[in-house]
């Protein structure tokens, strides 16, 4: 490009003089006939490399300046956001949108990938079993003496579990049955013993909540169940508001009558294969034989805690009765309520 300036400007140089030097040969051959001559060529060449010696020397000055002011220039970074229909060139003065970009494709894998334990945990939940041994989905099985055990939870320690208690007799799981003596000798001392009992048994319901379960036997030579369902075999009660009144009502409405037998009874509250149960009877006679006690033991599959509650007459006489064996052989608590103190 410079070379080009060069050879434009000696053209326009040479043409310059070249025509000064007619206009004044012109005047020349006015004045007098002297013969016309043109510029010598040893001046055109001085003149040609003076012109060109002058352009190069400053030629390097105008190199510089144009090098200096692009090493001044100052330069940035840009981001270059492309989809299908357009592209975006991001520069530093638009700060925040680079922010916004650089955000969203460093967050964007939290919001969709899921963690291990939450990938692996419902295929696990649907596989194990529980610590019995059995899935934990529940499922109506018929059980001994009629009794069915539908709808019940899994026993597993500290998973939805109640505390309650019958005369000071505790219990702690989430299936509860009460096995109450309703023998005729439960209307002495005027009619307190039943009286005590009932409140007692009403109280242990109201502490259970809705996830709990519980049934009430009450016998004497005969069982009676609670059962709202008729028809159907008695089954475990869901502690709702509504199966409370209903178990209230039903101990409410029991009368004392009839002769004792405890086996029957007690075969079928294990056929209910509860968590506890509460036992509780006035009778010292007819005694639970020790093979009695041994197929109670025996039938206990599920590891059930029975409470021994003996109502009697006077200060408790110690002694290794049926009622202690049966609390003892069966990780139970055995209690003795002395029935002429009771209402005072």
């Amino acid at each position: 490009m410079f070379l080009g300036v060069i050879l434009y400007l000696e053209r326009c140089f040479v043409l310059s003089i070249e025509m000064a030097w007619e206009s004044t040969a012109g005047s020349w051959e006015a004045d007098s006939a002297a013969p016309r001559r043109g510029l010598p060529a040893w001046l055109l060449s001085v003149m040609l490399h003076v012109t060109g010696m002058i352009l190069l020397a400053f030629l390097p000055q105008a190199t510089s300046r144009q090098v200096d002011t692009k090493a001044h220039r100052v330069a940035g970074i840009a981001l270059v956001q492309r989809d299908r229909s357009k592209t975006e060139y991001l520069t530093e003065d638009n700060v925040d949108s680079i922010a916004s970009i650089v955000s969203s494709s460093t967050s964007s894998p939290s919001l969709v990938l899921p963690s291990m334990d939450q990938a692996a945990t419902p295929a696990l939940a649907l596989a194990l079993p529980s610590a019995t041994g059995s899935l934990s989905t529940s499922a109506s099985m018929p059980a001994a003496g009629g009794f069915t055990a539908a709808n019940q939870p899994s026993r597993r320690v500290g998973d939805g579990e109640a505390s309650t208690q019958v005369f000071g007799a505790q219990g702690t799981g989430s299936r509860f049955v009460y096995v109450f003596d309703r023998s005729a000798s439960m209307r002495g001392f005027q009619g307190r013993p039943m009286a005590a009992s009932r409140t007692e048994l009403l109280k242990s319901l109201e502490s259970l909540e809705s996830i709990h379960q519980f049934q009430i036997v009450f016998y004497n030579d005969k069982t009676s169940v609670f059962n709202p369902h008729r028809p159907r075999p008695p089954q475990l009660m869901f502690g709702t508001d509504e199966n409370k009144e209903l178990a209230s009502a039903f101990v409410r409405n029991v009368v004392p009558a009839g002769a004792t037998r405890h086996l029957d009874a007690l075969r079928q509250a294990l056929g209910m294969q509860p968590d506890v149960i509460f036992f509780l009877t006035d009778a010292a006679e007819p005694q639970l034989t020790p093979s009695e006690l041994a197929d109670i033991q025996s039938r206990n599959r599920t590891g059930a805690v029975i409470n021994s509650i003996e109502f009697g007459s006077g200060p408790s006489q110690g002694g290794d009765n049926f009622l202690v064996k049966l609390a003892r052989q069966n990780g139970g608590k055995h209690v003795y309520v002395d029935v002429t103190r009771l209402g005072r």
